[in-house]
């Protein structure tokens, strides 16, 4: 038998369902929101994989924080990510069209 997945981010679902959509943490209490990949793709919208999170780590510099055996990252940081690339592609950039929260980027 097979573990259920999120359709979303792929995370295996708990009893109290799934992990990305669990509250976000403030571990240096300076204000900073901070999520794991399944978090942040939840909070920046369905088109965000957390695959695409790896990649802004590995490219784009998104920090990140290891607490347990969690990796986590800041919330507007990732929204300031998803903006330039979203802005870029309608530049005519690469890649495809990606809707974000306007919250998180006036946030960032």
């Amino acid at each position: 038998m097979t573990a259920a997945r999120c359709t979303h981010c792929g995370s295996v679902l708990t009893i109290t369902g799934c992990p990305g959509q669990l509250p976000l943490l403030d571990p240096y209490r300076d204000g900073r929101q901070w999520g794991t990949r399944a978090q942040l793709s939840h909070h920046l919208g369905y088109d965000v994989t957390p695959a695409m999170l790896n990649n802004w780590r590995q490219r784009d510099g998104l920090e990140r924080c290891r607490i347990g055996r969690e990796v986590y990252s800041p919330v507007a940081q990732a929204a300031s990510i998803e903006a330039a690339k979203r802005l870029a592609m309608e530049d005519g950039g690469r890649g495809r069209a990606r809707r974000l929260d306007p919250s998180l980027v006036a946030a960032a």
